[in-house]
Order: structure tokens, then C-alpha cells, then sequence
């Protein structure tokens, strides 16, 4: 039913108007007729904007909250971490680093270095051996020489003034010892012809030759003025026994030195510790032998 004051709805039974209050008594009901459709579409779209307006009110609060809490928050000044760069390096990386380079060959290029020529070492020792075997022979030679020299000293002294008794001794002495150097002279020429025959029974390596030629010099040399002390001494021939020694002495310090300084380049070209060396105890020999022999003789 429909109220007829103001349209509204109201129940069949009903004694006053639901929407105006007013009695229905007397008056005319009409008949409740179905909703225009108007009224139900304009009260659609009332909810619709209103849910639109409380969706737009909520944003807006989010919004502002969103807003209040980045102000709060304090940027930093530089970069983010994520932001930040890598510092950058001068030099190149580690990896795209190059190795420092060396001078010289690497540990497993260096050659070890080469031991010297076997033939060599052998007949440096074969050398060794007969420089050993000369100076063995001159020390033997040595006191019985020196001896003799000693009697002649005498036998001058004697013969200068001295009492007869004196002379008689001196000259005794003299005929000793010059009898002693007799009788091992020829013993002693086989012995040197021996240690050269020695020395030449080994063939130098073409390495040596220089060295074995300064050495056979001056072991000749050196044999030649022994042979020739003893055979004056025996003699008694004083003046060419005081000439011989004035020129042996300049000649054989020259070999001799050659030799070494042969044997000194030999062992630092192949790398060889030198462990003998070629002395001038032969030229010690005929210095002394020259000093002990008394002036005006």
C-alpha cells in the first residue's frame, strides 16, 4: 500500500503513515507499486562516490604518513652503498698486473756451469807432479852444494894469509866435499834427464800448450845451470862458475814467472782452483850459491 499524503509504503494493516506520521483512517491507500528504476540508479551512484570518496581519503592519509616519515628520515650526503664507486686504482689490478721482468735467465734457464775439460785436469796434475819430483831433487842437491861453497870460502880465507895449520884443514874440507859432489854428479844427470823424460811422456792438451812450453823452458834452463855449477864446483873453474851465475839468474825467473802466469790463466779460463804453483826455488838455489861465494873470487 501507498500512503496518499506522501507516497510512501506503507503495510495493508498499517494505521498511520511510516514516512509522515499521519493517520490513515479515512484516508485512501494505493496500492504499493513496484520502485521506478530512477530511484534505485541515483541511489547506486550515491555509493559508488561515496566509495570513491573514502578511497581517495584513505590514500590521502597514506600518503601524508609516507611524506611525514621521509621528511623524518635524514638523507645522506654522498652516495648510497649500493650507489658508491669503487675507488679507483693508479696501477693496473692484480690480475691485469705484469710480472716484473728479470735480467737475467730464469732459475730454470741458467745453465749449471760446465765442469772443466777432464784432459785438462789430468794434465795439470801430471804438471803438479813433475814441479813436485824437480823441487824434491833440489832440495837433495841443495845441502851438498851449499857445502862445498861453504870449503871454498875457507880454502880462500886460508890461502889469504891464514896459519898453515888452517890451509891444510880448509883444503881437506874443500877435497871432501868437492869428492861427495863428484861422485853424485853423474847419479844426479841421470835423475834430471829422468824427470824431463818424464814431464815430456804426457802430450800437453792444445789448451796447455803455451803453459808447457813455458814450462819445458824453464826446466831446461833450470837443469842446464845445475849441471853447470856442479861441473865448475868440481873443476874448481871459480871464474866461469861467478860469470854462469851472474846471467842463469835474470833468465830463469823469467821462465819460471812465464810458466805461472801460463798456469794462473789456464785454471781461471776453465774454472779450475789452482792448487800448486811453479816456484822459483831453483832460482833461490843459484842466489844463494852466488852470495855464499867470496868477493874477488
Amino acid at each position: 500500500m501507498k500512503c496518499t499524503y506522501c507516497g510512501a509504503a506503507i503495510p495493508e494493516q498499517a494505521r498511520f503513515c511510516a514516512g509522515c506520521g499521519r493517520p490513515l483512517s479515512g484516508a485512501t491507500v494505493a496500492p504499493v507499486s513496484a520502485p521506478p528504476t530512477g530511484g534505485a540508479s541515483k541511489a547506486k551512484w550515491w555509493a559508488i562516490g561515496i566509495g570513491l570518496l573514502l578511497l581517495m581519503a584513505l590514500a590521502f592519509v597514506v600518503g601524508a604518513g609516507g611524506l611525514i616519515t621521509q621528511a623524518n628520515i635524514k638523507k645522506p650526503e654522498g652516495p648510497s652503498v649500493l650507489e658508491a664507486q669503487a675507488p679507483k686504482v693508479e696501477g693496473p689490478s692484480v690480475l691485469e698486473a705484469q710480472p716484473p721482468k728479470v735480467e737475467g735467465p730464469s732459475v730454470l734457464e741458467t745453465e749449471s756451469p760446465k765442469p772443466p775439460p777432464k784432459h785438462v785436469v789430468d794434465w795439470l796434475e801430471h804438471l803438479r807432479r813433475t814441479e813436485e819430483q824437480r823441487r824434491r831433487m833440489e832440495r837433495n842437491i841443495a845441502p851438498v852444494m851449499s857445502m862445498l861453497v861453504q870449503a871454498m870460502v875457507a880454502r880462500a880465507a886460508a890461502m889469504s894469509g891464514i896459519a898453515q895449520g888452517d890451509f891444510d884443514k880448509a883444503e881437506a874440507d874443500y877435497e871432501r866435499e868437492r869428492e861427495k859432489l863428484r861422485q853424485g854428479y853423474q847419479q844426479r844427470q841421470r835423475e834430471w834427464a829422468q824427470l824431463v823424460q818424464y814431464f815430456r811422456s804426457v802430450p800437453p792438451p792444445p789448451e796447455c800448450q803455451t803453459l808447457a812450453d813455458a814450462y819445458f823452458a824453464g826446466l831446461s834452463e833450470y837443469i842446464t845451470s845445475i849441471s853447470q855449477i856442479e861441473k865448475s864446483l868440481i873443476e874448481n873453474d871459480l871464474s866461469g862458475l861467478t860469470g854462469m851465475l851472474g846471467s842463469a839468474q835474470s833468465e830463469l825467473d823469467a821462465h819460471f814467472a812465464r810458466a805461472d802466469e801460463e798456469l794462473t790463466r789456464v785454471c781461471e779460463q776453465y774454472g779450475i782452483r789452482k792448487y800448486f804453483a811453479i816456484g822459483a826455488q831453483g832460482t833461490e838455489l843459484i842466489r844463494s850459491l852466488g852470495g855464499g861465494l867470496p868477493l874477488g873470487l
